[in-house]
């Protein structure tokens, strides 16, 4: 319980890392990739440093060479990253959430019931399955996908109407980058452990990341690399903070909870911690009262949790 207490608390972290960076967004002239190279560097820089106090050195000695495949979690990452810009303008915030977490939690089933990327297998069971579909189910409920009323349009239909037949590519990209997100945790937990430290992990991850993103930053806006950043707010460097602690407790759980257990978790502690957050208008997020049909959505998400955990 200790470890699934831990991923929780790991991924209620990511609301402030998302209001952080969307206000160094602002400070970069609202360059979206400018904002998520900076937080992946401020990440990479922590990441290295606190592997270098605790282990002694930055540079991971690995018990046998690394396949190659080894080096993709750092491209998810930042793919992850630029997905979710690409579809917020398109499906709207609702789906932009939703659709990746549909991707993490089936792609985190397929690699624990099939022991991908050399990670521990554990069978999905019904009952594991069942609190998964419950976890979804909670979230529906929170972000009021479905609709409450007779004749409302769910939240989920917020999206651009000039899409047409394409809004499905887009949607299909929602769920493809959270696949990613979920073989992004398995290989960062199967590195860690080659590595001797989920450390070294993380240092890889965010370096591969990082470099995308500067190739990104060069191609579209390579001037903002020299433009001063606007003044802002102390915290809007926490999301990198944030991001290093999400990057190195990922890699140390998901060899102990499973991939499956891991990314449910994270998820269930960020809508979490986004409705609270919301609940008080911390971080200038925009002050959402809590209500019922929210609490029940939250209770769901916690009883999935323990479903897939524990049964």
């Amino acid at each position: 319980m200790l470890y699934l207490f831990l991923a929780l608390l790991v991924g209620a972290l990511i609301p402030v890392q998302t209001a952080a960076n969307a206000r160094l967004r602002l400070a970069v002239n609202n360059r979206p990739i400018v904002s998520a190279l900076i937080s992946f560097t401020v990440a990479l820089t922590l990441a290295a440093l606190a592997t270098l106090i605790l282990q002694g050195h930055v540079v991971p000695h690995f018990l046998s060479t690394p396949p190659p495949w080894a080096y993709l979690s750092g491209l998810f990452g930042a793919t992850f990253v630029i997905g979710n810009i690409l579809l917020f303008p398109k499906l709207g915030a609702v789906q932009t959430v939703v659709l990746p977490i549909l991707g993490q939690v089936i792609m985190g089933l397929a690699i624990d019931h099939f022991g991908l990327f050399r990670g521990r297998q554990v069978d999905v069971s019904v009952w594991r399955l069942g609190g998964a579909l419950v976890v979804l189910l909670g979230i529906a409920v929170v972000l009021r996908v479905l609709p409450l009323r007779r004749g409302t349009v769910p939240a989920a239909i917020s999206e651009d109407p000039d899409l047409g037949a394409s809004v499905w590519l887009y949607r299909l990209l929602g769920v493809a980058i959270g696949v990613g997100s979920a073989m992004q945790a398995a290989i960062n937990g199967y590195v860690g452990t080659l590595a001797g430290s989920p450390l070294f992990a993380s240092e890889i991850n965010l370096l591969v990341g990082a470099v995308i993103l500067l190739i990104a930053v060069l191609c579209t806006s390579p001037r903002q690399l020299v433009t001063p950043l606007k003044p802002a707010p102390w915290w809007m460097w926490l999301g990198g903070v944030v991001g290093a602690i999400f990057v190195i407790g990922g890699a140390g759980l998901t060899p102990i909870l499973g991939t499956a257990t891991t990314v449910i978790a994270f998820n269930a502690g960020t809508i979490a911690s986004g409705q609270l957050m919301e609940s008080v208008g911390a971080f200038g997020a925009r002050r959402v009262p809590m209500d019922g049909v929210r609490l029940v959505g939250l209770a769901i998400i916690f009883a999935g949790v323990l479903m897939v955990r524990m049964l």
